[in-house]
This record gives C-alpha cells, sequence and structure tokens, in this order.
C-alpha cells in the first residue's frame, strides 16, 4: 500500500515470514527507497522474545532474560526499544526511510511524520482513528507508541544511520494472550516498567471485529 497523506509517502514494497526462533532479526537493506520515501516491509513473526539494542548491551539483563521460565526464545532487535513478543497472533513491521536532501525537521521526527500519517490512513477506512505518543504501563513504552483510544495498538522502535532511518515494531492482531502478557510482563519487571493490561489493545479488539488474523491484516496494509 501506497499512501499519500502530506508527509513522505510509504509503501508496501515486501511480505515475508520469520522462519524459526534462531532467525536473526536482520535488516532488509534491500528495500532502501529513493530519497524522501518509506519503504515498508511486513512479515509474519514467531514466537520469541526480542529485546532493544541498547539493552542488549547489559550482559547482566540478557542473562536475566535467559534464564526466565518458558522462555520461547530470545533475539536482539537491530534497533531501539526494551522487549516485544511475536508470535502466531503479531504482525512485524519494518520500515526504511531514506532522508530527502532538503528536509526540515529531525530524522526521527520526519520517520515518524510518515509512519504516523500511514497508520491513520491505513486505520480510517475500518473506523478507527489513530494517535502518536507514549503509553504509560504499555508493553515497551516510547515516544512512537501507535494507540487507539489511549491503548497501545502498535510499537515502534528506531535505528537511524548516516541518511536513513530504520524502524521495527509489531502489532497485536488478535488480543493478547494471558501467555505472552505474562512475558511481557516477566521482561518488563526486569527493568523496573510495570505492565497493565487496561493500556493495550490489538487490531480485533480496536475495529470490534474478532475475525481478524494475521494474513488478513497483511492484505489489508498492503491494498490500500
Amino acid at each position: 500500500m501506497s499512501i499519500d497523506t502530506g508527509a513522505a509517502p510509504v509503501e508496501v514494497v515486501e511480505v515475508t515470514a520469520e522462519g524459526s526462533v534462531d532467525d536473526i532479526p536482520d535488516i532488509p537493506w534491500h528495500l532502501q527507497p529513493e530519497p524522501g520515501r518509506v519503504a515498508m516491509q511486513l512479515r509474519t513473526t514467531v514466537r520469541r522474545v526480542m529485546i532493544g539494542a541498547g539493552l542488549a548491551r547489559r550482559p547482566e539483563l540478557v542473562e536475566a532474560v535467559r534464564n526466565l521460565p518458558d522462555l520461547p526464545g530470545l533475539a536482539v532487535s537491530p534497533a531501539g526499544g526494551t522487549f516485544i513478543v511475536g508470535g502466531d497472533g503479531w504482525l512485524g513491521l519494518c520500515a526504511i526511510g531514506t532522508l530527502p536532501e532538503d528536509r526540515r525537521h529531525p530524522p526521527l521526527d520526519w520517520m515518524m511524520d510518515a509512519l504516523h500519517a500511514w497508520f491513520e490512513a491505513a486505520m480510517a477506512p475500518l473506523g478507527v482513528t489513530v494517535s502518536a505518543g507514549k503509553v504509560e504501563g504499555a508493553w515497551c513504552p516510547g515516544f512512537s507508541d501507535i494507540a487507539v483510544d489511549g491503548r497501545k495498538l502498535a510499537g515502534l522502535g528506531f535505528r537511524v544511520t548516516r541518511g536513513m532511518v530504520v524502524m521495527r515494531g509489531v502489532l497485536p492482531v488478535t488480543p493478547v494472550s494471558s501467555a505472552d502478557l505474562a512475558l511481557l510482563q516477566a521482561t518488563h519487571a526486569l527493568i523496573d516498567l510495570h505492565i497493565e493490561p487496561a493500556t493495550l489493545t490489538s487490531l480485533a479488539e480496536s475495529t470490534g471485529d474478532p475475525t481478524w488474523t494475521t494474513a488478513r491484516a497483511i492484505e489489508h496494509f498492503r491494498a490500500g
């Protein structure tokens, strides 16, 4: 889906799938678009914990995560953030934006403006209005949270390189399961963050339609 919102245009250019918990979450540099544009990759995910690149520099924290009971797998994200999970009910997102030479805003602001506008345009046909900003008490809370009625729908982490901004994130298509919630609460507790279930939502909950699947979500975000 390519959406022209006045912000930098965002286009879904690839759909892929994670294969196993041992797959390395590489950045798809081959998707780099021309300056002033953002290329989006959608992917199905496997159930594992992803730790942000900054937190992964703390070996004692990584070891504490590895020692959690029932850990389905652990990988290090090439972007920022705290902890996220994946699995059948989670849609993975990755975007690469090539900065325009005449940009007037800092790289993260430029990228976030584009992604926020993309989410707004994609969710509007579903009767859903989204906002951007930190949702206190949510998983992986940050300035780039995408929310519906104050409840977190998607989490986006960033990496800035020379001339480019990379985003990796996830969106729960179906309600966060009790097992995933417990895993998110356990990992976030290691960095003194508390997750309140009332701050969370999913595509199914925010649209009032329980029939959503990850495959259907991919088709929706691709189709425009």
